[in-house]
């Protein structure tokens, strides 16, 4: 018996051996070395992890320490005051200074088609327009300046539309600079790329006195603010530019009128523009920003041209007044009133006005209502009425329709429907608010 128990335990001893030695084939020496290899790494890891942590947490610490730190991380510093607060905090080390030397670049193209059929339209339009592509160099030179470049391809002609140095704080009550070549800061709608419009095209006031595209021009102007008796301040411009307006070849085929004058913006003398503008916060979901604009110069260099002036007025009013913060209704409104001095005093007016309600994220549509008479003569008119509705794919990609019938006194009448689709590459900024 005894030496029964003794084979059986033998056997069991042998067995759970073998048993141990066949799992061993498994796992091999030099795996089982590698995996301590890996637990080793991990544990660097680990380690480093926890290093980073602890001085994110003081980090945190001591700007929470700071007195000023939540003022200067507040959203409602304005987006050029943004620039200004990001460029002036740079401790400017050798990879910063290099990061500022590389712009900030992007391309948006502007594409235009017209579907109205051949009786609605003007004999002198293009049915498909690619009516622009603007490529944007942006960059903070230092803590005090910023450069800007757009060159324009329109009609087969490419050129430096706009090219201007911004320089902030660099006179007594920290009055900004801009010199170069840039947009005007007269109304609230010429420092804005047609492609940035809110509708297709600018308002009927626009074309007719200042230009299709906008008056751009070289020349020097100065920005600043002063106090209000409410909360947020007045903000002024003054420019002075040469008067040689920046315009295209073919800008004259888009012109509304078919009788050749001359033009209120063929001024060929020295400019002066000023601007007032100011916000008023009526609720916390309604605001009020209004706006002053005056321009005047000679048509010619010599003393006994004639001199004209243009003023312009604005208002608009922006109400969020539904739970969705996405919803938003828009109403704004312009006037210019122009004079020409001369043998015979010649006045112009006209205005535009425009509801834009954005419904949905990426929706938004409105109608628009424009009236001018024609500058240096007055007794020619226009009037229009504008339907349109965007879509926002993204910041980088838009689509417009738009329907808008023009009814004229000196040529014939058109209903058009316009399809627009406008696309970016690249990281686009609009520098609103940069009024100098």
């Amino acid at each position: 018996m005894k030496t029964g128990v003794t084979l059986f335990l033998t056997g069991a001893v042998l067995l759970c051996w073998s048993a141990a030695c066949y799992a061993a084939e498994y796992v091999s020496r030099e795996e089982f070395a590698a995996l301590q290899r890996e637990i080793i790494e991990l544990r660097g890891l680990v380690q480093e992890l926890k290093t980073v942590i602890k001085q994110q947490q003081e980090t945190i610490q001591a700007l929470e320490a700071e007195p000023h730190a939540e003022e200067r991380t507040t959203a409602s510093v304005d987006k050029e005051d943004s620039h200004k607060v990001a460029a002036r905090e740079k401790d400017h080390n050798i990879e910063e200074l290099l990061g500022n030397i590389k712009p900030r670049i992007s391309a948006t193209g502007d594409f235009v088609a017209n579907l109205s059929d051949d009786r609605h339209m003007r004999t002198e339009d293009d049915r498909f327009d690619l009516r622009g592509v603007d490529i944007d160099f942006i960059g903070e030179i230092d803590e005090v300046a910023r450069a800007y470049f757009n060159i324009s391809y329109h009609d087969d002609d490419l050129s430096l539309e706009e090219g201007y140095l911004d320089a902030w704080d660099v006179l007594p009550f920290k009055t900004d600079v801009r010199l170069g070549r840039f947009r005007v800061n007269f109304g609230l709608l010429n420092t804005i790329h047609p492609h940035a419009l809110t509708q297709v095209d600018y308002p009927a006031i626009y074309r007719v006195f200042l230009g299709h595209e906008g008056y751009i021009d070289e020349g020097v102007g100065i920005a600043g603010e002063f106090p209000s008796l409410w909360k947020s301040p007045f903000s002024y411009t003054v420019q002075v530019v040469n008067g040689k307006r920046h315009e295209h070849e073919d800008e004259d085929e888009h012109e509304e009128e078919v009788r050749p004058y001359k033009r209120l913006k063929d001024f060929d003398d020295t400019v002066y523009i000023g601007r007032l503008k100011n916000r008023i916060a009526l609720r916390d979901n309604l605001s009020l920003d209004w706006g002053l604009s005056g321009l005047t110069g000679r048509f010619e260099e010599t003393g006994d041209a004639p001199r004209y002036y243009l003023e312009g007025a604005d208002l608009t009013l922006t109400w969020h007044p539904f739970q969705e913060t996405y919803k938003r209704l828009q109403w704004q409104t312009e006037s210019f009133l122009s004079q020409v001095e001369g043998t015979r005093r010649e006045t112009s007016h006209g205005l535009y006005s425009f509801i834009d309600y954005r419904f949905a994220p990426k929706w938004s549509g409105g109608v628009r209502y424009d009236y001018t008479q024609l500058p240096l003569n007055s007794r020619d008119h226009l009037r229009e009425y504008s339907l349109y509705l965007t879509h926002q794919y993204s910041p980088n990609n838009r689509l417009r329709v738009q329907v808008k019938n023009a009814q004229r006194n000196f040529a014939k009448d058109t209903t058009e429907l316009f399809l627009q689709w406008t696309f970016t590459l690249g990281r686009h900024e609009h520098l609103e608010g940069a009024e100098h």
